[in-house]
């Protein structure tokens, strides 16, 4: 049986996760964005759903504050982004479920609306995987969060 992994182990195996986190907050962040400000408005109109717009608005804000967590390095900036993801992914299995019933959410054709919704529910769940592999520095001790922060080349500088 293998010996438990120490915090060392533990950050290095996790490597690139800040990075693909990133990436991804990035990439699902400018796509709700231009949902807000271009798709939203447009198909809700003058009808009572204009609430709908500030709401997705708000969402494409809570990425770019995560992602500015994750960029600073910050315990907050990691649970708000799987926050996001799992608020992304309850949403994506909302309109398969509105799909499934026969809601047609995304007009006549719904093969087009499948195929959104399972990019969005994988793209969401990458980013859950990546951001919740990123190690939570309140945990670590003194000389692990400073290997996170500057690298393990400059952990024993940083005093």
């Amino acid at each position: 049986m293998a010996a438990p992994a120490t915090a060392s182990e533990t950050t290095q195996m996790y490597r690139g996760s800040r990075l693909a986190a990133s990436f991804l907050l990035v990439l699902t962040g400018l796509m709700t964005l231009a949902l807000g400000l271009f798709v939203v408005p447009t198909a809700v109109g003058a009808t009572g759903a204009r609430w709908a717009t500030p709401i997705v608005l708000v969402f494409a804000v809570l990425h770019l504050a995560a992602l500015v967590g994750i960029y600073r390095g910050r315990d907050w900036g990691r649970n708000l982004a799987v926050f996001v993801a799992e608020l992304g992914g309850g949403i994506a299995i909302l309109g398969a479920v509105a799909l499934i019933t026969g809601a047609h959410p995304f007009g006549t054709d719904s093969r087009t609306g499948a195929g959104l919704l399972a990019w969005t529910a994988g793209v969401y769940a990458l980013l859950g995987i990546a951001a919740g592999r990123i190690p939570v520095l309140s945990r670590l001790m003194p000389i692990e969060r400073r290997r996170v922060v500057f690298g393990p080349s400059f952990a024993g500088l940083a005093r």
